[in-house]
């Protein structure tokens, strides 16, 4: 099996071989429908070629941003990479990220080049399909006195700086890291002015925020979900995921999230709202 550069005529079944994965990929689905020039992609073909019952693709690394995205079939290991050529340096290469078990043979493969991950971080991948998001809509109860949710405008960007920056800092930042204040504002504008945001205030005070950071072919994944810590054990978090799915839900979509391991206090608002475990998910960090 040989590493192929993918090109035009292999879109449609890189699409194909994402879409059938989806449930286990939405970022880096989002990554193939976002794609821009300066990305590259790889594909693995499918094994003996010509039998119409074989996928024709095993295997998918998508490189963007300095972060890499690996989606495998059922045939992708340690063998898929034999005669993977290196297309980048320690330096090149921020992070990975993907199913636990898609991550495995790549973080062999970079160890035997002495290229070392500084940091992983481990997650439980969860999803709720559409209908059981509907049956949640339906049970929901009418947010408490003084608790508002909306859609921020740039004016908020000001007071909802502090909200992504504790996100940022506490769920997101490898050890060792430095937060970027600049690199921080600009994501916040920009989901603000996408409208992917929703923001909670209790009496007029910004308390939470939660957000869509990516959309695939069936799917939306959630994330950036963070609630200030004065405002903790009070709910907040349970009733702004139910207001912001409830928002999505003509959008006819699923929903796919990934939770630290390490947090099971917000694992607990996840199960609570219908989110299931579906796989064990992985980004590794190259500092």
């Amino acid at each position: 099996m040989r590493w192929k550069r993918l090109g035009r005529r292999s879109l449609e079944d890189a699409a194909a071989f994402l879409k059938a994965r989806e449930r286990f990929c939405v970022g880096a689905s989002f990554r193939f429908l976002k794609r821009t020039a300066k990305d590259r992609i790889w594909y693995l073909p499918s094994l003996p070629p010509g039998e119409k019952e074989t996928p024709a693709m095993e295997g998918l690394l998508l490189y963007t941003g300095r972060v890499l995205f690996p989606v495998f079939g059922p045939s992708g290991g340690p063998e898929a990479f034999r005669n993977f050529p290196l297309p980048f340096n320690g330096s090149d290469l921020h992070a990975m990220q993907g199913l636990a078990s898609d991550l495995a043979p790549l973080e062999g493969f970079f160890e035997r080049r002495n290229i070392r991950v500084s940091e992983g971080a481990d997650y439980d991948l969860m999803s709720l399909e559409l209908r059981a998001a509907a049956e949640l809509r339906r049970a929901g109860n009418p947010p408490p006195r003084g608790l508002l949710f909306r859609r921020p405008v740039y004016e908020d960007v000001e007071g909802l700086f502090p909200l992504q920056r504790g996100y940022e800092q506490e769920e997101v930042l490898p050890a060792g890291a430095e937060f970027n204040a600049a690199a921080c504002r600009v994501k916040l504008e920009r989901l603000v002015g996408q409208g992917r945001i929703l923001i909670a205030e209790r009496n007029g005070i910004m308390a939470g925020k939660i957000n869509i950071n990516a959309e695939s072919f069936t799917r939306l994944q959630i994330g950036g979900i963070y609630v200030a810590p004065e405002f903790r054990g009070q709910g907040i978090a349970q009733d702004m995921l139910a207001a912001f799915i409830g928002e999505l839900l003509p959008l006819g979509k699923h929903f796919t999230l990934f939770v630290r391991k390490k947090n099971p206090a917000a694992r607990r608002v996840y199960d609570k709202a219908g989110f299931t475990k579906t796989a064990d998910y992985k980004i590794d960090y190259f500092l």
